[in-house]
């Protein structure tokens, strides 16, 4: 989930989703409860509910607040990207050690490795563990994710739909809308194409790493 402000006459905010297989927008006047929460209910009519299913964020307290209720059973997640930024003011003479442990502990899949990567923040900066501690590793980390939310780690996807709409939304809204619609169909047209030749559970690009990976075990 992501939102950016339009650049029209009208001056309104994008807000958008992406998923596995799709995406959702729409235009609110502002980003806060009325408006998030419209989102999220017209956003459950075309979705529903799914098995699995995993929410990611920046920390707006809108899209908090209209999640629990919602998706009261859905996993609400913090980007990583946006909670680093929220918090990496606190360690300016050590950031870049403490970006390098945060981020491996967000990604981390054992308590060994992570609490390995507990006790080198500690050593960087003896309150990293608190401020992290205090977010809420099953917020931001995938080892306490209740679901898989290995491909959901950040927002980077909702974002790059704003970055393709950079100049796009200096248009007044009907052209605007009629854009966005043309570029998702092109999307989900190139998408759909390239699933349609795919025979494996992964995408192409993860199958060949995989196919070289077991390649290099065998010659071990």
């Amino acid at each position: 989930m992501d939102a950016r402000h339009l650049k029209s006459t009208y001056a309104g905010t994008f807000v958008s989703s992406s998923t596995l297989d799709g995406a959702a927008y729409g235009i609110v006047d502002l980003e806060n409860d009325i408006a998030w929460l419209w989102f999220f209910e017209q956003f459950k009519k075309a979705y529903g509910e799914r098995e699995n299913m995993c929410i990611v964020s920046d920390r707006n307290e809108s899209i908090i607040k209209s999640v629990s209720r919602v998706y009261p059973t859905v996993p609400h997640f913090a980007c990583i990207w946006h909670l680093w930024n929220n918090v990496y003011m606190k360690f300016k003479k050590s950031h870049a050690k403490v970006r390098e442990v945060y981020l491996s502990m967000a990604k981390a899949y054992t308590q060994d490795e992570f609490d390995s990567l507990i006790e080198k923040g500690e050593k960087v900066d003896t309150r990293a563990k608190e401020c992290l501690e205090l977010a809420r590793y099953e917020k931001w980390a995938r080892l306490y994710a209740p679901v898989n939310r290995g491909w959901t780690m950040t927002t980077n996807i909702a974002e790059s739909i704003n970055f393709a709409l950079v100049s796009t939304r200096e248009l007044p809204i009907y052209d605007f809308l009629e854009e966005v619609r043309k570029m998702f169909g092109r999307w989900n047209c190139s998408n759909r194409k390239e699933a349609s030749h795919t025979y494996t559970t992964l995408g192409k690009k993860y199958q060949e790493m995989l196919t070289l990976n077991e390649a290099k075990e065998e010659v071990r």
